[in-house]
């Protein structure tokens, strides 16, 4: 009898081992699916972040001076010579602040949806102040391919998070 009952508690031993170390490799496999799921989300967070950054230079105060004085002087279509310095300093800048969020929108660090839907109508807009003043087609690349790219993404702006 104690050899039965030895065998029988053997075999639940083993059963109950083969239970925990199933339930072992069931808890490491969620914990790599969790993991998984955390890091993509910190990914998505971080180019979300990257992209706000990368498009609050078109908020800011300089910026939109700069782009409001070369719409003038292309509405107007009479640029002083006094005045060409300061309009060829404004262009520069304006191009400057595109060019990054461009490197940044071309290279996928950002979040692509959130940019264009912050400067897609403005960029395209630009561009034609762009061709108006012949900007240098070499120091546009970035510019241009930007815009390009633009006009191929799909983003649905989903503003029903908005509204709860």
């Amino acid at each position: 009898m104690t050899s039965e009952g030895g065998f029988l508690n053997r075999s639940w031993v083993k059963i109950i081992e083969r239970a925990i170390s199933f339930l072992a490799n069931i808890a490491v496999i969620s914990g790599i699916i969790f993991a998984s799921i955390q890091i993509t989300q910190s990914n998505k967070s971080e180019k979300r972040r990257i992209a706000i950054e990368a498009v609050s230079p078109t908020r800011s105060n300089d910026f939109l001076k700069a782009y409001a004085r070369l719409k003038t002087a292309i509405s107007t279509d009479s640029i002083d010579v006094e005045d060409q310095t300061s309009l060829i300093d404004d262009l520069n800048y304006v191009m400057n602040v595109y060019d990054n969020v461009a490197i940044m929108y071309i290279s996928d660090l950002a979040d692509r949806c959130i940019i264009k839907n912050a400067v897609y109508s403005a960029i395209r807009e630009f561009s034609s102040i762009v061709d108006t003043l012949s900007y240098p087609k070499e120091y546009r690349k970035n510019f241009d391919t930007l815009l390009a790219l633009m006009k191929q993404e799909s983003c649905m702006q989903d503003t029903s998070r908005f509204h709860r």
